[in-house]
């Protein structure tokens, strides 16, 4: 049996992985089955099921590979000088999420807020999904820190306490844009911002 390069086992996987997105945009995590993602695949089930055992393991990869744009999009603004405003920060990320979510075919900002939910129910889901949010949490932490260093917060002010807030926004306007239709996610972090001082 001839040996597969490396490159030829990524292509593969990534193909599965586009193939579960297209399904669960469409169908949602419950309405897809592993039939649909085997057929939209094109490959064999045993394919498949090498790649990926199980649902839960397809479902995590794609979990993973919506959210961790918006974790890797934090970098630039954490070590940024001088330091970025926080709420600025967050406004770019979101709408570089929410761009790249719906840039395609897919409208994947939906399936966001399926997997969210989903990760209050599924242990084996939020526990990667929590892995990548603190991982955001944390950058915004950074932020909040060096934002107070700068003196544009009061020294005494609780940065545990404005992370925890400034995380919560960005779910709230993923809502607010995804449900309600509202595309001024934007504007409102930098209102937000320049009104209390983040």
């Amino acid at each position: 049996m001839p040996i597969r390069p490396p490159e030829h086992h990524d292509q593969r996987r990534a193909q599965i992985l586009s193939a579960a997105l297209t399904c669960f945009s469409r169908d949602g995590f419950h309405g897809a089955s592993m039939s649909d993602i085997i057929a939209e695949a094109g490959v064999s089930a045993g394919t498949v099921y090498r790649y990926f055992p199980s649902k839960a393991e397809l479902t995590i990869a794609a979990a993973q590979s919506v959210f961790m744009p918006a974790r890797n999009q934090f970098s630039h603004f954490t070590s940024a000088a001088p330091p970025a405003r926080p709420t600025a920060a967050i406004a770019h990320v979101f709408e570089e999420l929410v761009t790249r979510a719906d840039a395609g075919p897919l409208r994947m900002t939906p399936l966001i807020l399926e997997v969210w939910a989903e990760a209050t129910r599924d242990d084996g889901l939020r526990t990667p999904l929590t892995e990548v949010y603190d991982g955001i949490r944390g950058d915004i932490r950074t932020l909040v820190a060096r934002w107070q260093d700068a003196g544009h917060l009061a020294a005494d002010a609780d940065v545990d306490a404005l992370t925890s807030a400034l995380a919560a926004l960005m779910p709230g306007l993923l809502v607010a844009r995804t449900v309600e239709g509202r595309a001024d996610a934007g504007d409102a972090l930098i209102a937000f911002g320049e009104a209390t001082g983040l």
